[in-house]
């Protein structure tokens, strides 16, 4: 069985996940683990074990969620991010089938 991970994500997904969730930059979240991870490196390992483990446990369910950010947006922006969503989506395709 293959889990599912965030789009996005790099190891487990944690980032990926909790940034979808709260409409966060995925990137300032990622540089802040791996802060946290120089400083307090048992605590990371421990910490992103279980938000992994809580994750697939969770299977993704709370990480679609969208937040009043969507809410807000122009139809112009709505639009384009159907459209990159999508290209996304191909992209995964395409690299699935060269496995």
């Amino acid at each position: 069985m293959k889990a599912a991970r965030p789009e996005g994500s790099l190891l487990a997904g944690v980032c990926a996940g909790i940034a979808q969730a709260f409409q966060w930059n995925v990137w300032v979240l990622r540089a802040l683990f791996v802060t946290f991870l120089l400083f307090k490196t048992f605590w990371a390992i421990v910490a992103y074990a279980v938000l992994a483990l809580g994750f697939s446990l969770l299977g993704g369910q709370w990480t679609g969620r969208r937040g009043a950010a969507d809410e807000l947006a122009s139809p112009e922006l709505s639009g384009r991010n159907e459209r990159i969503n999508d290209l996304e989506r191909r992209f995964r395709d395409l690299e699935e089938q060269d496995r």
